[in-house]
């Protein structure tokens, strides 16, 4: 398992991890017209590359033996949780993401791991969908505590999502 930060040529392999792993998460009943502009604006090599080359952001990711991409991370600086709390957490851990064949294996960890400790200092927070339970254990068992609540929105519907944050 080797862990390093992405580079531009990773874009291609990057996108189509994150549309494997979105789908998996939120795709229950199949491939709905909704998830569409939403995959094609987000998950693209060239959002990919743009993101990598942005000194606010940083990816980090996990190669398997045969240089498979099994999980990436995504943090932007900067950003403050959307909570009413005393502390300001101004990392966002956007993504976590783990192909579902290697859930289980400390791919998550590492890339937790890794974001916690790019920004020294700063304290991370990041949202979970509330029906990912996987997801809310794992963070959970990692030393994340939820500190409020927020809406995704996708195609003008909220959908909750649980702040956790790591100090």
């Amino acid at each position: 398992m080797n862990l390093r930060r992405a580079r531009a040529d990773d874009a291609s392999r990057l996108a189509a991890l994150a549309h494997w792993v979105w789908l998996d998460a939120y795709a229950k009943d199949g491939v709905e017209p909704r998830f569409l502009p939403y995959l094609a604006a987000s998950f693209t090599p060239a959002a990919f590359e743009q993101l990598i080359a942005d000194p606010q952001q940083a990816l980090w990711l996990v190669e398997g033996e045969r240089g498979a991409v099994q999980g990436f991370a995504q943090l932007r600086q900067g950003v403050l949780a959307p909570t009413s709390a005393a502390e300001p957490w101004r990392v966002e851990l956007e993504r976590l993401y783990v192909a579902p064949p290697c859930t289980g294996q400390g791919v998550g960890a590492r890339l937790l791991g890794a974001a916690r400790g790019h920004w020294p200092g700063e304290a991370l927070w990041l949202s979970v969908w509330v029906g990912n339970d996987g997801a809310q254990r794992f963070y959970r068992r990692e030393g994340g505590r939820i500190i409020g609540e927020t809406d995704f929105v996708l195609d003008g519907q909220p959908i909750r999502n649980l702040l956790f944050a790591f100090p």
